[in-house]
């Protein structure tokens, strides 16, 4: 199948790609690693009257690490991050990173343009809701930025507006002695679209409840309230087990059902739980 015919254009500064997208029409899409936009206009599942190219803008390619936390631009690609020295302290997106399609789509694919994208269960998505952090969201109005817990709206869907283009992400930094575990559980194994993914942040020799995030089909990367453990004690853990059982809410599709889902994310928690006991001893 080919698609559809479609303009083209390739800005060099933000403030040109905001006057193209300034008519506020989703006919017109951004283009920066294309590895979310392009499989969906090969297959005609979107039909955008023109593309904007981001990835000649010099500016949105920093890469910067402050004490504050890490500052990635919208043309930053996921590999360029993965090998990064910048990444030092960020155990969830050092473990998250190598597990988004292969090298290959990695070299072209970037973070920012991930997020946008926000398929519910995209590894980045669910790192960024973890740590905590906020999008930058430019126009020809201005910028506004846009914290993670505003950002996710429904899967597929965020808050940024037609004319706005995100020229960066900061994904805050955790507390020193700070433990990060990921994982994702797919079809074909890593590099696969993730049926689940699953993030927990804890701090190492604190007898706190590590923080929780799980995104899937039809749920948006959301935290796990910290209300359904008393402790980290196998019976605290079984018991939020069960509860978590009955109330996380997923889709089925094609690809797994609901019931299915909940079952595999229940179990990730509850190991991802004991590794943590037994590592924080």
């Amino acid at each position: 199948m080919h698609p559809v015919d479609f303009g083209y254009s390739a800005p060099t500064t933000v403030a040109q790609a905001c006057t193209e997208l300034s008519g506020g029409s989703r006919c017109t899409r951004l283009l920066a690693g294309g590895m979310s936009i392009m499989p969906l206009i090969v297959r005609r599942l979107a039909r955008p009257e023109r593309l904007v190219d981001i990835t000649r803008i010099a500016a949105l390619q920093q890469l910067t690490s402050t004490g504050e936390g890490l500052r990635v631009g919208a043309a930053v690609v996921q590999r360029r991050l993965e090998v990064s020295a910048e990444l030092a302290g960020y155990d969830l997106l050092r473990q998250a990173l190598p597990r988004i399609g292969s090298v290959s789509t990695r070299n072209r694919g970037t973070v920012v343009g991930s997020l946008a994208h926000a398929d519910p269960g995209a590894q980045l998505g669910v790192c960024l809701v973890a740590l905590g952090g906020e999008l930058t969201a430019v126009s020809t109005a201005g910028a506004r930025r846009i914290p993670v817990t505003d950002f996710f709206r429904g899967p597929y869907t965020t808050a940024l507006r037609a004319d706005e283009l995100l020229t960066d992400v900061t994904f805050a930094r955790p507390p020193l002695h700070t433990i990060g575990y990921f994982e994702s559980v797919s079809l074909r194994g890593r590099g696969d679209t993730p049926l689940i993914s699953v993030a927990l942040l804890g701090r190492r020799r604190v007898d706190a409840v590590p923080r929780l995030v799980v995104g899937g089909a039809g749920r948006i990367p959301s935290p796990i309230p910290a209300s359904i453990l008393d402790d980290l004690s196998d019976r605290s853990i079984d018991s939020a087990s069960h509860t978590l059982r009955e109330v996380l809410r997923f889709d089925d599709d094609l690809r797994a059902s609901a019931n299915h889902r909940a079952r595999l994310t229940v179990r990730v928690l509850a190991r991802l739980l004991r590794r943590y006991r037994e590592e924080n001893r």
